[in-house]
């Protein structure tokens, strides 16, 4: 599942040239480094109700009780499983990482890319649907660069990390 492949295009191709230079096995260090990194700070988004660009993600509906009244207040944090590391897997290989949910993955495309969703059933036992609002949970800005160039600056002298 790509999410953010856009904002990687000039930085993948530079951080390859470093990689290239490496034994596959350091290679591979690296992307679980680079890897946990990034979902150490996806994460810290998530738990804040923040998107990647440094947007708040758009509140939730407040929920209703069968007679129309309001059964919760509106706002609340989201995503309560999706902000564990455990949650999260890390696909690293000698050429790439990937962090992708273990669970609950299509909990987290329907929000990420807005799509629609089952909320619950009406009393006729129909599906009742609703289409999200895309709320962006994994990303890449400024801070997972400058993790990302620790992690290079540790692969090209590891005595300074």
């Amino acid at each position: 599942m790509s999410y953010d492949s856009d904002a990687l295009a000039g930085f993948d191709e530079w951080f390859g040239r470093i990689l290239a230079g490496l034994s596959p096995g350091k290679r591979k260090r690296a992307a679980v480094k680079l890897g946990q990194a990034l979902r150490r700070s996806n994460l810290k988004r998530i738990t804040a109700n923040v998107e990647p660009d440094g947007k708040p993600m758009e509140a939730r509906k407040p929920r209703r009780d069968r007679r129309g009244r309001l059964k919760k207040k509106r706002g609340g944090k989201m995503f309560r499983e999706l902000r564990y590391a455990r949650r999260w897997r890390i696909d690293a290989r000698t050429d790439s990482v990937e962090l992708s949910p273990k669970a609950g993955a299509n909990v987290a495309a329907i929000h990420h890319f807005g799509k629609l969703g089952t909320v619950g059933k009406g009393r006729d036992g129909k599906p009742i649907k609703y289409k999200y609002p895309a709320r962006r949970l994994l990303g890449f800005d400024d801070e997972d660069r400058r993790a990302a160039l620790d992690v290079a600056a540790e692969l090209l002298d590891p005595g300074a990390g």
